[in-house]
């Protein structure tokens, strides 16, 4: 299963998650329920090689093939738009998840760019 399948099943447990959960208002809940499911949407169509799904990988997110995104992380996806208004996208989100995988969510993501290797080329060469 590609990572990007791994982040969308999570976005997709978490929005019915919150469906079924009581506390914040019918509008926040619909808003929140839809940008979860408006982002697993996006994931799935994502390259692997994408720098945030890399740098996810590199923090060590996807473990026993299933997507963790930390404690910081699963505390931005349980409360992800449900302030009064849309405030952001799904590669926000991703990005977001990034920030918190780092530790610092004020630090800006990290990029690990694809690197192409010639065919017959040893690994180790890289």
């Amino acid at each position: 299963m590609t990572k990007a399948i791994l982040v969308a099943q999570f976005l997709q447990a978490r929005a019915w998650w919150r469906l079924d959960s009581a506390g914040a208002s019918a509008l926040h809940v619909a808003r929140s329920v839809v940008s979860l499911l408006d982002a697993a949407a996006y994931l799935q169509g994502m390259p692997e090689d994408d720098p945030d799904l890399l740098a996810l990988q590199a923090m060590g997110c996807f473990r026993s093939g299933a997507f963790d995104p930390g404690p910081e992380g699963a505390e931005i996806v349980k409360k992800w738009q449900l302030a009064d208004e849309a405030s952001a996208g799904p590669r926000d989100l991703l990005t977001e998840l990034v920030r918190a995988a780092h530790g610092n969510p004020k630090a800006a993501p990290i990029g690990i760019p694809h690197q192409a290797t010639a065919p017959g080329m040893p690994t180790s060469a890289r």
